[in-house]
């Protein structure tokens, strides 16, 4: 398994086998003062599942860190399970899209954050982005 594509959306779903993104691929989240609550946000990828890992629970753990590395708390977890069907060739892959939503995220000071995307404790992917002040314009 891997990851092909990864980014951060204001929102998306998977409808259809079909990822629907609205507000997708910032790496900046502006805000007037620290600590921050984000009210939405997802986390985006499409996955390349190969033909050997169909059929089986693939645990994916998706995981709030600040630039240090340390666990904030929010995390989503659960298994990816692919099916085989007949209209994969022998040894063709499966692209599977995902959008993880997570609401209310706290961000307590204006610095770097990564959600970091593991299987079985094995890094797929890290989505890096920072948490910005930015001062009112002067009236």
């Amino acid at each position: 398994m891997r990851v092909t594509s990864a980014m951060l959306a204001d929102s998306a779903q998977v409808h259809s086998g079909k990822l629907f993104v609205l507000g997708g691929g910032f790496d900046t989240i502006r805000t007037r003062s620290v600590p921050a609550m984000h009210k939405a946000l997802s986390v985006v990828m499409v996955i390349e599942v190969n033909p050997g890992e169909r059929e089986t629970a693939l645990p994916i753990e998706v995981t709030l860190m600040d630039e240090d590395m340390q666990t904030l708390g929010p995390k989503a977890t659960g298994t990816l399970r692919v099916g085989d069907t007949p209209s994969h060739r022998p040894g063709q892959a499966s692209i599977v899209p995902l959008a993880i939503p997570f609401f209310d995220l706290r961000f307590p000071r204006e610095q770097g954050y990564v959600f970091r995307v593991t299987h079985e404790d094995e890094e797929l992917t890290r989505i890096p982005f920072r948490v910005l002040v930015v001062p009112p314009p002067p009236t």
